[in-house]
């Protein structure tokens, strides 16, 4: 096994592969003139700018950002939810995993048609940091699917930009302290850089790198890998007897793959094992149970 994984690329994308999509069902013809052009400039946007400093060869990052505009309160700006994916290949397969799977419901802010859009670190903007927010934690998911702890520096930038934006009065929603459940920001950097939930991160790495990556060469090593990985995240969820945003949103983008990865396993007992790591899909395990082998 030791020799596979040292076979396998560490190759990552340096960059990002991204596709913007806006809808707008009830804006006034005014509010959605003046979004003309803005598709057009985040797109360039996210796949101009480069984020980080490695230069490695290969695939760039596959994401996506759907944003749906929920109303215009005032002349150029906006109230609007965002939804956040990112997939990663898996080796030698011919196809991908999602990775990132989130929505926020909370952004506010405001465009000027024609507007320019630059990167700048040094200040809060409640457009571009929210973009720049999500392109880090991108990154940080995707690097820590080939390394343990690879995406910390990522996820440390994404963190600085939170904290700007929690500090900021004209800020907008969203960047408030995190709720007891549901999806927030401040609750998903805040688990992303504690060191309390690291061993999400690294059954990620195990997941992704030891399971999926190694499905083409020996399933069944590949899905003992898998299982450990899942086992992890349950003891850890056990361990910290509290709700977790992180790993609902691991289990949300993952459910039905495990599914898939687990309908040839000649373990009888696999699904109930899933169910009991994963009881808020259990009626998905259960369908599935149903029609293994």
């Amino acid at each position: 096994m030791l020799g596979l994984l040292l076979s396998l690329p560490l190759a990552r994308a340096q960059e990002l592969d991204c596709k913007f999509t806006i809808e707008m069902p009830s804006l006034a013809p005014e509010a959605r003139s003046n979004l003309e052009d803005f598709e057009a400039q985040i797109t360039r946007y996210m796949n101009t700018y480069r984020w980080t400093k490695d230069d490695f060869k290969g695939e760039k990052i596959v994401c996506s950002f759907r944003l749906i505009i929920l109303s215009s309160p005032s002349q150029n700006s906006y109230n609007a939810q965002l939804f956040v994916g990112s997939q990663r290949p898996i080796y030698k397969l011919g196809r991908s995993t999602a990775v990132v799977r989130l929505l926020d419901e909370k952004w506010d802010f405001s465009y000027q048609k024609y507007q320019s859009m630059y990167h700048d670190d040094s200040r809060f903007d409640p457009l571009m940091s929210l973009l720049d927010f999500y392109a880090y934690i991108i990154l940080g998911y995707d690097y820590d699917t080939y390394k343990p702890g690879d995406g910390t520096q990522f996820f440390q930038k994404a963190g600085e930009i939170f904290n700007k934006g929690r500090n900021n009065p004209s800020a907008g929603k969203g960047w408030d302290l995190p709720t007891q459940s549901g999806f927030s920001r401040a609750g998903l950097i805040d688990e992303l850089l504690n060191a309390k939930f690291y061993d999400l991160r690294d059954a990620s790495f195990r997941y992704h790198y030891r399971g999926l990556d190694v499905l083409q060469k020996d399933e069944p090593k590949a899905r003992k890998a898998i299982l450990g990985a899942l086992q992890k995240i349950s003891n850890l969820r056990s361990k910290i007897n509290q709700y977790s945003l992180t790993i609902q949103l691991f289990f949300e983008a993952k459910y039905l793959e495990i599914c898939e990865v687990y309908q040839k396993d000649p373990d009888l007992t696999i699904y109930t094992q899933l169910t009991k790591i994963d009881p808020a899909h259990q009626k998905s395990y259960e369908e599935y149970s149903k029609k293994a082998r």
